[in-house]
């Protein structure tokens, strides 16, 4: 019988899979199929046969042009990676299924959530910050990042020594590119605060705020200024921050120590190393406010001084100027509000020097000034004059 003729009586099967390479990837138990079918003439028989004896089949023979092999993956016991394959032998050749086999630990129960990755241990401690920061300290934390296979066990016990667990936890978090370090800033960093007269205390504060959630501190100190601004708190950290990562620094302003205007320098000092500077001016309001009818007069001329007292109460106010600006008095005592009448007269000398100089105009200053609640007032106002109109 020639060769042609008996591949006619004699048909030869061929073997064919749906899939050469499987993931298997579980706690426990992986369990699924893949297909071996006949591409080739006849019926197909064969047996299936693993390498390793975590890995086994329904059914070790099969007979059929088209068959599900049923296999199971038993990883109870196991850690880490392996490849394990399924090798298929028949009257039609052979044919090798690869699996590849990663333990994946069963997750941490907490309640309704289940914790199976590093991913939802992040949104775990984001929702339960106390009880996910106990949860990292935990030994069964320690067992479930082993089985994982986790790769940097020696950090994690490092961390995990820290007595601050808020720390540790958002440490661990930052390392392992799961989250960003938390920078603490002020919302101004800017501020002038305007007193009023007499306010001998004055209170205020800064807002501060986290960059992002997690584990942040910072100290706080004043770096100027020191003599008339108390700040309530020296040092932050987390807890101190509401759920908006917001925390207001308060402080006191002691006026009988400053003058009428001075600056304080506010360091927030973050335990990253990083420093933001506060700036934060003083205005105090003096006595009173002083100003004239008018930008300018002539030689020959009156006008008035308009004053208004901040003190609350009558108030007594003196009057330096040059003689040829006369006041009825030099002493004043004021209520809310007073309008002082002045007039301007050279004398025929003073008005002839000028005119020979040819200077039609020339300035001189009043100067009012007032004591209150032990604080001298000042104020220098310019009078502009000019020749006749």
């Amino acid at each position: 019988m020639n060769s042609k003729l008996a591949h006619l009586e004699y048909p030869a099967p061929k073997i064919a899979l749906n899939a050469d390479k499987i993931d298997a990837h579980g706690a426990e138990l992986v369990e699924g199929s893949f297909e071996v079918f006949n591409i080739g003439e006849g019926e197909l028989e064969g047996r299936v046969d693993a390498t390793a004896d975590f890995l086994s089949f329904a059914a070790d023979t099969f007979v059929g042009n088209k068959v599900n092999i049923d296999y199971s993956v038993h990883l109870e016991g196991l850690s880490g990676e392996h490849k394990v394959s399924a090798i298929i032998t028949s009257n039609g050749g052979e044919k090798i299924v690869n699996f590849d086999v990663k333990v994946i630990p069963p997750a941490i129960s907490r309640g309704d959530m289940k914790i199976a990755t590093l991913e939802q241990f992040v949104e775990y401690l984001r929702k339960n910050p106390v009880d996910g920061r106990r949860l990292f300290a935990q030994k069964d934390f320690m067992i479930w990042l082993f089985n994982m296979g986790y790769p940097s066990m020696d950090i994690y016990e490092r961390l995990a020594s820290d007595p601050n667990k808020e720390r540790a936890a958002d440490n661990f978090l930052i390392f392992n590119g799961l989250k960003n370090k938390a920078g603490i800033v002020a919302e101004q960093t800017d501020i002038v605060v305007n007193i009023g007269h007499g306010e001998s205390v004055v209170t205020g504060g800064v807002k501060l705020r986290k960059t992002t959630w997690g584990y942040a501190e910072a100290d706080i100190n004043v770096r100027q200024g020191a003599d008339w601004l108390k700040l309530t708190k020296s040092h932050v950290a987390t807890t101190d921050f509401d759920t908006d990562n917001a925390v207001e620094l308060d402080y006191i302003i002691m006026t009988d120590d400053i003058k009428r205007r001075d600056v304080a320098i506010v360091d927030v000092v973050a335990d990253s190393g990083a420093v933001q500077s506060i700036r934060l001016q003083c205005n105090i309001s003096g006595a009173f406010e002083a100003r004239l009818d008018r930008e300018a007069y002539y030689f020959e001329d009156g006008g008035k001084l308009l004053l208004h007292n901040n003190t609350g109460r009558d108030l007594m106010i003196d009057i330096y100027c040059e003689n040829f600006v006369k006041f009825e008095a030099q002493r004043y005592f004021i209520g809310k509000y007073a309008e002082i009448d002045f007039q301007i007269k050279f004398s025929s000398l003073k008005a002839a020097t000028l005119a020979f100089k040819k200077q039609l105009q020339t300035t001189t200053y009043i100067h009012v000034r007032s004591t209150s609640a032990g604080r001298d007032s000042v104020k220098k106002l310019k009078l502009r004059l000019w020749g006749k109109p």
